[in-house]
Parts: structure tokens; sequence; C-alpha cells
């Protein structure tokens, strides 16, 4: 019950906002093709397996004396990889190292630090995480 309740209320908060991310011809058919997990490569220094999972969060900056002039305090993302550790999205609009922001997601929520960030192209930017906090529903 609780799963289905939150599932629905992050339908509809997910209503409320537009996707504006401008996804480049590759990654569209990374974003497709990729799922499940993938395997750190030896030249990175990663200590968890990542998930591959292309769905939809909001993020939202939890702590707002860090918010540039005409930043969003909230927008629709892409989630494109999970791991223990960290959480990797794909956003309109850039954050910046040290920011805070809260992903959530349908079954969970992450308070997590901007750890790097890479333009793609025109609105599309990768965005580096490291989960500092989290919520996960009872029933996920």
């Amino acid at each position: 019950m609780l799963v289905d309740n939150r599932q629905q209320s992050f339908e509809q908060l997910i209503a409320t906002l537009d996707m504006r991310v401008q996804l480049t011809e590759s990654l569209i058919e990374s974003l497709g093709a990729e799922r499940g997990v993938t395997r750190s490569n030896p030249f990175e220094h990663r200590r968890a397996a990542r998930f591959r999972c292309n769905g939809e969060c909001i993020a939202r900056i939890s702590d707002k004396s860090f918010q540039m002039p005409g930043q969003e305090t909230e927008s629709l993302a892409i989630v494109r990889d999970l791991s223990r550790k960290g959480v990797g999205i794909i956003s309109h609009q850039q954050w910046y190292p040290e920011q805070t922001l809260e992903v959530q997601m349908p079954s969970a929520s992450v308070k997590a630090r901007v750890a790097r960030v890479r333009k793609l192209g025109p609105c599309c930017f990768e965005v580096g995480l490291i989960i500092i906090g989290h919520e996960i529903s009872e029933d996920s």
C-alpha cells in the first residue's frame, strides 16, 4: 500500500513538471540499450557496481543558500544509474559541485552532493552525485 501511494504521489508530481532535457542521438541510443548491472572498468575507482535504470526522477535543491541566480529549485530529470554510494542523473539544467540535491524516485529518495558535472549538449548535463542520506519505502 505504501509503495502504491508513493508511486501515485510521484506520478502526480512529475505530471506537473516538463521534461526539458535535450538528449543527444548517442545518448538516446545508449539509454535504450543499457539496463541492469554494469561493472567498473580497471581505470575507475569505484567500490560498487552500478545499476543502469534510465527512469524519471525529480531533482530538487535542498540547500537554497547554494542556489545560483536563475537556477530552478526542482526539475524533472533522468536517473542514469545508481550504486550503493552514488547516483547519476541527466538534467536540463546545470548543477554545481558541492550543491546538495534531493533526488526523488518512485520507490526511494536520496539526499546527495554534486561531485561532478559534464555538459553533453544544449540543455543536457550529466551529473554525478554522492549519496549522503536516503529514504526507501518499506515495500520496495
